[in-house]
C-alpha cells in the first residue's frame, strides 16, 4: 500500500499533477546527469527545464527515522532552497512516497540552473582558472549557509 504526501510551491501551483505523476516522468526520462547514491534528471515540462533528484530508498531503520523523527532528504532540500533562495535554482516542490506506513521513495524538484563548472573542477584540478577566487567564494557561501542555520555535512567533489 503506497500513499504520498507532498508540497508544490506557490509559484508553481501549476506543477502539482508533475509532482503526483513523478515515478511515471522519471523512469521515462533517459536524460540522466548524475547517478550513483541518488539520481538526477533533466525533465522539460510545460516548457521549463527542471532538475529532478530521486533519493535512493532509505534502509530500514532511516525509513523510521524518516517517518517519525527527522525531515526527508526530499523536504529538507525543498525547505533549504527556500530559505537560500538567492543562491539555489527556485524549488518547484518534492513528494514522498510511503510504503506500509514508511517512507519508501522521494523526489525533489527544481528549476534547471546552467552553470559553468562544478566545485569538483576547482577542487581536483591543481590549474584550475581561478582557483583561489572561486575557493574563497565557495568559503563565503559556506559561511552564508551557516548564517542562515544551514550547516551541510555532506562536502564531497
Amino acid at each position: 500500500m503506497l500513499n504520498s504526501k507532498f508540497i508544490v510551491n506557490e509559484s508553481f501551483k501549476n506543477f502539482q499533477e508533475f509532482l503526483l505523476n513523478i515515478k511515471s516522468y522519471f523512469q521515462e526520462n533517459k536524460h540522466t546527469i548524475h547517478k550513483a547514491r541518488n539520481e538526477l534528471k533533466v525533465i522539460e515540462h510545460e516548457n521549463k527545464k527542471l532538475v529532478v533528484k530521486y533519493f535512493k530508498i532509505p534502509h530500514l531503520i532511516n525509513k523510521f527515522v524518516y517517518t517519525f523523527f527527522k525531515s526527508s532528504k526530499a523536504k529538507k532540500s525543498y525547505d533549504y532552497a527556500l530559505k537560500i533562495d538567492k543562491f539555489t535554482p527556485k524549488p518547484i516542490g518534492y513528494i514522498e512516497f510511503y510504503k506500509f506506513g514508511l517512507l519508501n521513495e522521494s523526489y525533489f524538484v527544481s528549476e534547471k540552473f546552467d552553470y559553468n563548472f562544478t566545485i569538483r573542477e576547482p577542487l581536483l584540478d591543481i590549474n584550475f582558472p581561478n582557483k583561489n577566487e572561486i575557493l574563497k567564494s565557495f568559503a563565503k557561501f559556506t559561511f552564508d549557509l551557516h548564517q542562515a542555520g544551514i550547516f551541510h555535512f555532506d562536502y564531497s567533489p
